[in-house]
């Protein structure tokens, strides 16, 4: 039972962001996330960030990594079309965590990783006192499998996001035409 109370104290402590581990390997190595990658599934503990016509979808293309920074390229629908986007993530004193000024400051982890199906991120940002949470699976394929799948839908509960706020990007139009 103490353990109990001393692992709530420690989350409570830390706030949301105690809850990022990152990958399994503290060893793993961050360049492995670059290349091509497609968004499978988003979710998020705000109901407009993943509302069927809004405009905060973004839609991965590639990952580019450098000694300071991960650089995501993307493509967002705006009014029905696909832009490309490209947002910086810098590197902290933390492994495995990134922030961004995009629309305000967010915190960004990367946090379970197979470099060869598939990579998950978590973001976190605070405006008018509120915290924001956006949960997002990339997959080196189209699609993954349901195993995967069924790991991210445990993830986003874990982290307070409702089954209903998760959304199976594959059933969308992800801007795969646009991509190069």
């Amino acid at each position: 039972m103490n353990l109990l109370w001393l692992a709530m104290g420690l989350i409570l402590l830390g706030g949301p962001h105690a809850l990022h581990m990152g990958p399994g390997d503290p060893n793993f190595d961050e360049k492995l996330v670059k290349g091509k990658w497609f968004s499978v599934a988003l979710a998020s503990n705000e109901p407009k960030f993943i509302a069927k016509d809004t405009d905060m979808k973004f839609f991965i293309h590639k990952i580019q990594v450098t000694p300071e920074s991960l650089q995501f390229h993307f493509h967002r629908k705006v009014r029905g079309m696909c832009v490309p986007t490209m947002m910086t993530a810098h590197k902290t004193k933390k492994k495995f965590q990134y922030t961004v000024n995009h629309s305000g400051h967010k915190t960004i982890f990367l946090e379970k990783v197979d470099p060869k199906h598939f990579v998950i991120f978590c973001a976190h940002s605070m405006k008018h006192g509120k915290e924001t949470v956006v949960v997002t699976l990339f997959s080196r394929t189209p699609t993954v499998s349901p195993d995967v799948m069924w790991m991210f839908k445990k993830y986003c509960k874990t982290h307070g996001i409702h089954a209903s706020n998760i959304v199976d990007l594959t059933q969308t139009d992800r801007c795969l035409h646009a991509r190069h």
